[in-house]
């Protein structure tokens, strides 16, 4: 008897501890979603719902379960053996098990001193007080069709009084109820890009007129420019991207390695903008910031279109269409962030590096999604020594099984609407302050069919 209760006495503890606590939502989950979740899911941002508060997520409860499970989201599309990337965006399996298991019985709330203190988002600007802001110099009209309305681009005549290095910028929509996506172009002076278009109006361009981001057009001389620490072997103007805003991707800094991004006097700012109306008549009123480094940088970050290919035409019906590119570096380089680009026909994108020592490795390799075209910043830059091949391969479906694809019954070529098609890798790279990045690649694309 004196044994069996004290065996008794001495189990009892261990079973009660081996019970599990509560899932609750202050203490298990709200944790969860602010390193994973509110930078989108908070109002003013892209999400449609807040994930604020337990009074806001807990209509959600469900629906969190089966986005996680299904690794709709966070949105993160690139296979984990190929490639870090230090803004990768995944939840481990005891994050997934939390949210589930929460959502499983009953999403309780719990006690409100579990919950962590409150991540502090910037008001406005991702970026801080912005520098210098550029702005649309009016509203302008979105048509109500429910039909997306084509690629346009509006240029604003800034005409910057002096050089400037810039070390971070944001792309701010003033309406993202209609905004996908948008780019902020720096037009250099000289450049013939848009000479004839009216500025502060939307402006539909031929494919002769589409953005190239760096060419002998974007390039001239740069003893006219000579203000603000500039040399005759200083920075040179470059037609490329000043910063981007998608589902997904928004401010950009660009202080690695001690870089920033060059803006020559009189470069103007032209915004690409991509619209999706919502059946009624809306305005848009976008803008982008930039904040200045104090100081001329040691190295310089470009922002332009990498590796490309425009000489593709994607069969009607064809499901599993090939497009590959290739470009060559022209002297010694690192590659810091890749944005792949495509339209609603993409199914992947893979990108490989091949060294002049004879090496080769995939940098990255995963799905495309149209409505999160993410970006992928890896957490080291990765160093290619002059004479390195990059190619890209994508993949296409353009038949009916692809439930996005607007019409299977046509072929697709290469062009700036969305019913078109895209190859784009736009790369963010950091050369040396006297490169010239027009000269950074020798481009050519392939195209390759596997059915």
């Amino acid at each position: 008897m004196v044994r069996i209760s004290t065996f008794a006495c001495l189990i009892a503890p261990v079973v009660l501890a081996a019970a599990p606590a509560p899932v609750t939502f202050n203490k298990d989950v709200l944790p969860i979603l602010e390193r994973n979740c509110q930078e989108c899911h908070r109002p003013g941002e892209v999400a449609p719902m807040s994930f604020m508060t337990y009074k806001d997520t807990r209509p959600w409860a469900k629906a969190i379960k089966g986005a996680v499970l299904s690794k709709k989201m966070p949105p993160w599309f690139m296979n984990a053996a190929y490639g870090h990337f230090a803004n990768e965006r995944k939840l481990s399996a005891a994050e997934i098990a939390a949210l589930t298991t929460w959502a499983d019985n009953g999403a309780a709330e719990g006690d409100a001193k579990d919950a962590p203190p409150p991540v502090k988002f910037a008001e406005g600007w991702s970026i801080g007080p912005p520098d210098m802001v550029v702005e649309f110099p009016h509203d302008i009209q979105i048509q109500a069709t429910n039909i997306p309305m084509d690629q346009y681009n509006l240029l604003v005549k800034v005409n910057f009084p002096h050089d400037v290095w810039v070390k971070a910028a944001e792309v701010r929509p003033g309406n993202p109820r209609v905004v996908h996506h948008m780019k902020a172009w720096v037009r250099p002076p000289g450049s013939p890009w848009m000479a004839d278009a009216p500025e502060g109006e939307l402006f539909k361009p031929t494919r002769a007129q589409f953005a190239e981001p760096v060419g002998p057009a974007a390039v001239r001389e740069p003893e006219a420019v000579l203000k603000v620490g500039t040399t005759p072997n200083g920075p040179r103007p470059a037609q490329e991207i000043l910063a981007k805003y998608n589902p997904g991707v928004n401010a950009q800094e660009f202080t690695l390695g001690g870089a920033a991004k060059f803006i020559a006097a009189g470069s103007d700012i032209v915004f690409e903008c991509h619209y999706t109306p919502t059946g009624k008549p809306e305005t848009d009123r976008s803008r982008v910031g930039m904040v200045f480094a104090s100081a001329p940088p040691e190295q310089r970050y470009v922002t332009i279109t990498g590796v490309s290919n425009d000489r593709f035409v994607i069969p009607a019906h064809s499901p599993n269409y090939e497009v590959k590119a290739e470009a060559t570096v022209q002297y010694d380089t690192q590659l810091a962030w890749v944005q792949p680009h495509m339209h609603l026909r993409a199914k992947d994108y893979q990108l490989s590096a091949y060294y002049p020592s004879g090496e080769s490795e995939i940098l990255m390799k995963g799905g495309f999604d149209f409505n999160w075209q993410l970006g992928y910043e890896f957490a080291k830059p990765i160093v290619l020594p002059k004479g390195t091949r990059l190619e890209s391969i994508a993949h296409f479906d353009n038949s009916e099984n692809n439930a996005y694809n607007p019409n299977p019954n046509i072929d697709v070529k290469y062009g700036p609407q969305t019913t078109d098609e895209m190859a784009v890798s736009f790369m963010g790279f950091i050369i040396d302050v006297k490169a010239d990045p027009a000269r950074l690649f020798q481009r050519r694309g392939r195209v390759e069919v596997i059915e």
